[in-house]
């Protein structure tokens, strides 16, 4: 196990580069910051004592860098091969810091856990579980095979996976939602949707304003147009069936915010309600 402390009182910056095994970055009411990397097997000691961690000042922010990619080995401290050891051994990255610090994660196949609040996230991902509790700004996530789970985003939100389901909480900007294989839940967004999923069902429970699109091949859509707000609509279904709970809807004064609704299904239902 190999632990390195860094005082972290400025705004903070955290990039993570990680073969396999698993991420956690914890917030705390803190002003340092703490890295610990450890494994089980030889090869993953051997990763963690080579691993690069180090905090760089980038102007007015700090960037803390935890990168265990790994190819390179010495040996006596004299001869340096290059050696590329495929699939390497799982480690685990746990990082202690302050609330508001940004996080960068790449990884080939690992889970992400990230509790507190963060300021911003980019996470890229081959394979592996994201779980975010909240981003004050944007959040951006691609992964090839995982579920994502976030459960606040104070600005924009963008997902991009093959194959897993995605979750979020209120969203206080835009989200964008791509998806091969999975279902698809936002509870809440304030501003434009865009969700495309090949196989799974989506499902939008509160939209306020904004052009909203959504697009299944095989799955049902449903989405909720929060009361207050004018609706334009665009709804087509091959084989499945179509409804709109708003049409008795009798508590639309005409003067509130516009969504514009696109809705293609082809085998699916869609039904369009009051949130």
């Amino acid at each position: 196990m190999r632990t390195e402390t860094f005082p972290t009182p400025r705004q903070l910056a955290i990039s993570v580069k990680l073969p396999r095994g698993n991420v956690e970055v914890e917030t705390a009411d803190v002003q340092e910051t703490t890295v610990t990397l450890s494994g089980s097997t030889e090869r993953a000691r051997q990763q963690i004592e080579q691993a690069t961690v180090r905090l760089d000042p980038r102007g007015d922010r700090d960037e803390l860098v935890v990168d265990a990619e790994i190819d390179d080995i010495s040996f006596g401290g004299r001869i340096k091969l290059s050696i590329s050891f495929g699939e390497k051994d799982a480690i685990r990255v746990l990082v202690v810091c302050p609330h508001g610090a940004a996080l960068a994660v790449e990884t080939g196949s690992a889970d992400i856990r990230a509790s507190g609040r963060l300021g911003a996230v980019t996470t890229k991902t081959g394979s592996g579980d994201v779980q975010i509790d909240e981003v004050e700004r944007d959040a951006e996530v691609k992964v090839a095979s995982g579920d994502v789970r976030i459960d606040r985003v104070g600005g924009s939100l963008k997902v991009q996976t093959a194959a897993g389901d995605v979750a979020s909480g209120p969203v206080g900007g835009a989200a964008q939602v791509k998806t091969a294989a999975g279902d698809v839940s936002l509870r809440e967004v304030a501003r434009d949707v865009t969700v495309t999923s090949a196989s799974g069902d989506v499902h939008v429970a509160s939209v306020t304003e904004g052009k909203v699109e959504l697009k299944s091949i095989s799955g049902d859509l449903i989405v909720g147009v929060r009361r207050g707000s004018r609706v334009w609509m665009d709804v087509k279904t091959v084989t499945g069936d179509a409804r709109s709970d708003l049409d008795a809807d009798t508590g639309d004064d005409g003067e509130g915010p516009l969504v514009e609704l696109k809705a293609t299904a082809m085998s699916g239902d869609i039904r369009i309600v009051r949130a």
